[in-house]
């Protein structure tokens, strides 16, 4: 029967399943980042300092002209000026053809989340791992402006993806799936993004050591193989990279505070270290909660670490391939090879996030699943609550602050706790007292 006995259409009134199941929360956390991330674009906000910046290498220039220095002490990936020198060829104002790139890959990490979180987690966190990367404040602004940071989320969820098996796979991690997906993918992703170098050195290191364990010399032979070509290929980019840097060292200055001292030797080095972790939660990872950002990113944490632990239990491959790029990039920033510090590590978003919504979900099996709802809750209305302000309250604007930050973040607001108050009884002029444990 084609319609119903009230004249509609049989599939209005066929019996349907309940609204509320995971699929339907992952189809509507999907829907809702994608109509954001179309919405910060069509606001067509004026370009910023850095965006300026970089367009002066862009527009003008051949796709393939790298043998010309980046002005303005800028840098991008190859791949990435390629793909913009010839966007901006389109015929549409380059506010729209510059960031167009962006908003592709920004959408493009929706998706990919849903994709990469169903193989690492518990089918109860995928809605909440998607959710949180929708409403994330600085990857909805970043998914809008003419940089790499959104590309550096997307190369670093799709290599996420590639590197572990789908649920309906037997064998746990990389091993399980075709190599040639990964073998192809790091040969191209570096090309778009300097910083997946980070997590295909712990996807290598995994596919090493399973080819090991399972004492496949054939297998060891192939990921050797497949290693060699990429660390040849990570070098030809690294080396067209630097030859196009500026010869100024700009950017070692700027982001001198970004490379950390590791090991620490001091209580301060040591507590530095632990902040510049923890804030990646907050910047760029836009988690947000109705509390401020120290007790935000404390909360996150210890959620983040309960879900470490629940995935190190079923899963310490997954594990390892989670936490590898957080290794790897506070090696880099120890050795002062690349800075660690928020735009500059969108490659870490999928390691806290999924790891943050795991913990939320290991909380609650022992809870009926209230500490899971109150979880999600606590965290999404914080993000969305960041949001709505944005679109609905007041216009988008940038501020400028002492790292170049879209805003302030946790160390911003651990500094400013910790700078000396002047004492109002004294005269004007008098200085403050300088605290010992200012810095």
């Amino acid at each position: 029967m084609s319609e119903s006995t009230h004249g509609l259409p049989a599939w209005l009134t066929k019996p349907r399943g309940p609204l509320l199941t995971l699929g339907n929360l992952e189809r509507l956390a999907i829907a809702v980042g994608v109509a954001l991330r179309i919405a910060e674009f069509l606001g067509f906000r004026n370009l910023y300092l850095d965006e300026r910046l970089l367009l002066e290498n862009i527009v003008g220039r051949a796709p393939f002209d790298f043998h010309h220095v980046l002005v303005n002490d800028q840098m991008a990936p190859p791949g990435f000026l390629v793909v913009e020198r010839l966007l901006v060829h389109l015929p549409f104002h380059v506010l729209a053809t510059a960031r167009l790139f962006p908003l592709l890959c920004g959408i493009a990490c929706v998706f990919l989340m849903r994709t990469a979180a169903r193989r690492y987690l518990d089918p109860r966190a995928v809605p909440i791992a998607i959710a949180t990367l929708a409403l994330g404040d600085h990857l909805l602004y970043y998914s809008a402006e003419v940089k790499q940071y959104s590309c550096d989320l997307l190369m670093a969820l799709a290599a996420l993806a590639l590197a572990s098996p789908s649920p309906a796979d037997d064998g746990e991690a990389s091993g399980a799936r075709p190599l040639g997906r990964l073998a192809v993918f790091g040969l191209i992703a570096p090309w778009f993004s300097f910083t997946v170098l980070f997590v295909l050195a712990g996807i290598g290191m995994k596919l090493l050591w399973d080819a090991v364990r399972g004492h496949d010399r054939s297998k060891i032979l192939a990921v050797a193989g497949i290693g060699l070509g990429w660390v040849v290929n990570i070098g030809l980019c690294v080396l067209l990279s630097r030859s196009i840097l500026s010869s100024r060292d700009f950017i070692w200055v700027w982001w001198d505070f970004a490379f950390l001292p590791i090991p620490p030797h001091t209580v301060a080095d040591a507590r530095l270290v632990a902040e510049s972790m923890a804030n990646v939660f907050i910047n760029p990872g836009s988690i947000l909660s109705p509390l401020d950002f120290t007790g935000t990113a404390a909360v996150a944490s210890a959620v983040a670490l309960i879900g470490g632990l629940s995935l190190g239990r079923r899963r310490p491959g997954a594990l390892w391939l989670l936490v590898s790029p957080l290794l790897f990039g506070l090696a880099a920033s120890a050795v002062r090879q690349y800075p660690f510090h928020g735009r500059l590590v969108f490659y870490l978003v999928p390691t806290y996030h999924m790891l943050l919504a795991e913990g939320m979900v290991a909380l609650g099996r022992r809870s009926r699943w209230i500490l899971t709802l109150l979880l999600a809750a606590f965290f999404l209305y914080g993000e969305a609550e960041e949001v709505s302000r944005h679109y609905l309250m007041q216009p988008r604007f940038r501020t400028f602050d002492s790292h170049g930050d879209l805003k302030n973040d946790l160390l911003d607001e651990l500094e400013a706790r910790r700078r000396p108050r002047r004492n109002p009884w004294l005269p004007p002029g008098t200085p403050a007292a300088v605290s010992p444990d200012s810095r």
